[in-house]
């Protein structure tokens, strides 16, 4: 089926500006006319996803917008709204009510009116370009390589690899590991399909140049595969001349490589996490800290006994092998995951690699999968 309508969404984390400025940008008349022009099968429109909290530059104002969007909480904040019946003391997150107004406008999440949601993000950690998708979408799976390989065709380089800590420049792919539609809590799975750009290390409430153009060209990317791919709906023969045909010459084995998150196993996760115990006069401060050998060592490999963490009498505390004997580490040391509604920890996944066609896993890979709860979780 072709794509009709893509919305464009910045500031979901409202102290990530990156992109917001993308989706301004985008929205001057000069810019909009000619990308209306570049791509004109779509209907391409922008949102800011939480403009209280980019106001008062936070991440969020009482809770995370990205985990408020699971079919099941959704329908508890509408129950709940229409038995207060306006009633002053009754206290709804100022998120769970903007992310009724977006279910409203985008989807609803049972029937959505939007084809794709595309959400822009950045990350205070070393994840270079990272392209976020759901599982059980093969669309979504092609999308993702095609912005993979025209990622690591030409990338765009960071102005700070002078200094101690080299930037990634990297691409890569999260699949996460949330099959149903109905439980996947971030913005864009409102749409019929969700695509999250990510770009890391990013300090919050700043905008940086680099950032931009590597999220400009990632956007960019996708939109451009998503307009071949209308054309490829209206050709006889897609299979010979089409889109796929040409990610098929990017990747001859079929396959592309990904990393797949763990299971969520708390609220406040989307991915499956090693959690850091918190201290004891504030949730938002942790007691123990990432150890120096990990810093900054997005997508490596972890061992058991690997050293993980450091307590505040110095004592190292190696990895325990909870996820498995090996696993890759991201988003370590984020700093929108020292907050409790944002999963606190360190991400954790395997490498492996999904088929082109139908997206499915090649390999289940060896990480610890059990015990999900995807209830109020999200992995941005």
């Amino acid at each position: 089926m072709p794509v009709r309508s893509v919305v464009v969404v910045g500031g979901t984390h409202g102290n990530e500006y990156t992109g917001v400025w993308c989706i301004k940008e985008l929205e001057q008349p000069s810019v909009f006319k000619s990308v209306s022009k570049r791509f004109p099968s779509m209907d391409i429109s922008t949102l800011m996803g939480n403009p209280g909290a980019h106001l008062a530059n936070k991440r969020f104002l009482d809770t995370d917008l990205n985990r408020e969007f699971t079919t099941k909480k959704l329908q508890a904040i509408q129950a709940a709204l229409a038995a207060s019946q306006g009633d002053s003391e009754t206290k709804i997150p100022a998120e769970s009510l903007r992310a009724q107004e977006v279910n409203k406008l985008l989807g609803p999440k049972s029937d959505p009116s939007t084809d794709v949601v595309v959400d822009l993000h950045t990350t205070t950690t070393n994840m270079g370009v990272t392209i976020i998708i759901p599982e059980n979408d093969f669309l979504m799976a092609q999308a993702a390589a095609y912005v993979l390989h025209k990622c690591q065709e030409n990338p765009v380089r960071s102005t700070t690899n002078s200094g101690p800590t080299v930037v990634s420049e990297e691409a890569r792919i999260i699949m996460h590991s949330i099959p149903d539609r109905n439980d996947r809590p971030n913005l864009s799975s409102v749409g019929k399909h969700g695509f999250t750009i990510e770009i890391g290390p990013v300090p919050q409430g700043i905008v940086r140049h680099d950032a931009v153009d590597k999220t400009k060209q990632a956007l960019e990317a996708f939109l451009e595969f998503l307009e071949l791919h209308n054309v490829d709906c209206s050709s006889d023969n897609p299979e010979e001349t089409g889109v796929l045909k040409q990610i098929k010459e990017w990747f001859p084995s079929g396959r592309v490589p990904c990393y797949r998150s763990a299971v969520a196993t708390r609220p406040g996760e989307m991915s499956g996490k090693i959690q850091w115990p918190c201290a004891d006069h504030n949730p938002n401060f942790p007691a123990y800290m990432v150890h120096k050998s990990i810093q900054d060592q997005d997508f490596k490999l972890l061992k058991r006994g690997d050293p993980l963490f450091v307590t505040m009498a110095g004592d190292v505390v190696p990895y325990d092998g909870s996820h498995g004997d090996s696993v890759y580490l991201m988003f370590i040391n984020e700093g929108g995951y020292y907050y409790a509604s944002s999963g606190t920890g360190i991400g954790v996944a395997v490498r492996t690699e999904y088929d082109l066609e139908t997206a499915d896993f090649c390999d289940a890979g060896e990480i610890c999968l059990s015990g999900s709860d995807s209830e109020n979780c999200s992995l941005e």
